[in-house]
């Protein structure tokens, strides 16, 4: 009996030890979980009204309250789940509701991009994050390839090749994002808050500096959603420039390619700024070009930006461009004076002596042209005529075709022979005789 007892103790012991050891387990879990909320809560999808005012209705129906309208390009925070094309939301000014989902505008993705070389052709695919490493491939422009970690400069993508599906690194400036662009730009320099919002009231999630190239996901009112140099929030349209601020339609996705004005800023006046064809300081040069000269950045990276000087296309060390347009003035290198030689004395030299001599004119005859001798008329329909041979052809007899292309022979008559004319012609003669129509050449007609 005790022996049982002692059992069923021991049963009940181990079991609340069990016990014991699963609530510790889960401590640490329930802590991380509490750790994790207000980073969940940072991770809030939000989108941009488009097309016009649009309800804040009470449900999700067209027939329910409406607790307010909201013009394009306002701002609104997902709280959920939609329900049959309705998105619970709330608005900037803390109003919660339902707007319909066909007049919401949300950020583009970015997980996908395309190859892209100005040229044509191809571009490397990295092992790593920098020219330096090995190329794994190469990948053809205008391949479609899955962005699996979007860097400052560097993305790690996914890339279909005729040989199979490969991964790896490919520069930034080679991938088009489908999304617009812009620069962060300040004053005087210094750095932007990113939030995680579209407000300021939101805290900062980082920073970034003046100069920065960063994709633009979404665009809405006084806020746009962006994502560069490693982080993705909001960000004041006062501090982006390439863009404008005009919401208008509102698509998201941009349109056409923006540019920043940049000068080529030496650290010495004399020296020259090298366009590459790559990026890279091994790459061939394609240009020099002194302080001062303005170029187009396409794309800005921390150590090579994509330019354009003219219409020639390359990259450019970022160190040396301004982008607040303050540069150092360039100048020329100085070159050695020439020596100075004596100075002789100056001789006026004696002019020829010239003879003028006049020309004795021309005889000149003058030839009084004879008269010409009026040309006779044609002779009209009906006028009698003589055949004769021509002054060329030599012979007495003339002969007479049944076509006026003179090919069908009809017969031959002596000098002399009369006939009548039906139509004259410079070459050729209908004419009427033995009483049949006939064809003749006009140097045989005498009249």
């Amino acid at each position: 009996m005790k022996a049982s007892r002692s059992f069923v103790l021991y049963t009940q012991a181990k079991r609340l030890v069990k016990i014991v050891k699963k609530k510790l387990f889960r401590l640490p879990a329930l802590f991380a979980l509490l750790v994790l909320l207000p980073v969940m809560a940072l991770a809030a999808d939000f989108a941009v009204v488009r097309g016009g005012r649009l309800n804040l209705r009470e449900y999700a129906s067209t027939s329910s309250r409406s607790l307010g309208l909201y013009s394009t390009g306002s701002w609104v925070r997902i709280e959920g789940q939609a329900i049959n094309g309705w998105w619970p939301v709330r608005t900037m000014d803390g109003k919660t509701g339902y707007m319909a989902g066909n007049y919401l505008t949300f950020a583009a993705t970015g997980n996908t991009g395309v190859v892209r070389y100005a040229n044509g052709g191809y571009v490397n695919l990295r092992r790593g994050p920098s020219l330096d490493y090995q190329i794994i491939t190469r990948v053809t422009s205008g391949t479609t390839v899955t962005i699996l970690n979007d860097s400052y400069e560097w993305n790690y993508i996914s890339a279909p090749t005729a040989n199979g599906t490969y991964t790896g690194y490919m520069h930034d400036s080679f991938i088009d994002k489908g999304t617009s662009t812009a620069t962060v730009t300040t004053r005087y320099g210094g750095k932007v808050n990113v939030r995680p919002g579209p407000s300021s009231s939101y805290n900062s999630i980082g920073s970034l500096p003046s100069g920065t190239r960063v994709n633009v996901l979404l665009k809405g009112n006084g806020w746009y959603q962006i994502s560069g140099g490693g982080l993705t929030g909001f960000m004041s349209t006062s501090y982006l420039s390439g863009t404008g601020s005009t919401v208008g339609d509102n698509t998201g996705s941009g349109g056409g390619t923006s540019y920043t004005v940049a000068y080529v800023n030496n650290p010495r006046s004399t020296q020259v700024l090298n366009l590459r064809e790559r990026p890279s300081q091994s790459s061939r040069s394609i240009g020099q070009y002194r302080n001062g000269t303005q170029v187009k950045v396409v794309a800005y990276g921390s150590t090579w930006c994509e330019v354009y000087v003219g219409t020639r296309h390359g990259y450019m060390m970022t160190q040396y461009l301004s982008f607040d347009g303050n540069y150092l003035p360039p100048s020329y290198p100085s070159y050695p004076s020439y020596p100075s030689y004596p100075s002789y004395p100056t001789v006026t030299a004696t002019p020829p002596l010239i003879t003028y001599i006049t020309p004795t004119p021309p005889l000149i005859e003058y030839i009084t042209p004879k008269p010409q001798q009026p040309t006779p008329e044609p002779p009209a329909a009906g006028t009698t005529i003589s055949l004769a041979p021509s002054a060329a052809g030599g012979g007495s007899a003339i002969n007479v075709y049944n076509d006026a292309s003179l090919t069908s022979l009809k017969a031959t008559y002596s000098n002399g022979t009369r006939a009548t004319m039906l139509t004259y012609g410079e070459n050729v003669c209908m004419i009427l005789i033995d009483g049949g129509v006939a064809y003749v050449s006009t140097w045989n007609v005498n009249y």
